[in-house]
């Protein structure tokens, strides 16, 4: 399965934004050296709504670590949620936690 990996500008571009797309190009395998693509305009193609990293430029995926406490809540949301009625607004600050764990935890292999 690959990974969609691009950034566009239909609001705001703040150093946080592009921040976040640099480091998930880089922990999908991309390098300094990967030249990216335009997302062009549907209607005018001549005008650039965001960058993408080109398939097959990211690099194949790798496994990483994930410590086990963070797997363990991860796998008992899920459960949560598999087996609930299917309102889950009631864990969206759980959900967020969790989210928030994981990315700093996949943060901490970019450019290994």
């Amino acid at each position: 399965m690959g990974l969609n990996i691009e950034v566009t500008w239909d609001g705001p571009v703040t150093i946080g934004l592009l921040e976040q797309f640099i480091n998930q190009a880089k922990a999908a395998g991309a390098t300094s050296g990967t030249v990216l693509e335009e997302i062009p305009y549907e209607q005018d193609p001549q005008i650039t709504l965001g960058w993408r990293v080109p398939a097959g430029e990211a690099g194949p995926p790798r496994e990483v670590a994930m410590p086990h406490r963070l797997m363990w809540n991860i796998h008992t949301m899920l459960d949560q949620i598999g087996s609930g009625d299917g309102d889950v607004r009631e864990l969206q600050a759980e959900v967020n936690g969790l989210d928030g764990e994981l990315w700093e935890a996949l943060m901490k292999h970019v450019g290994q």
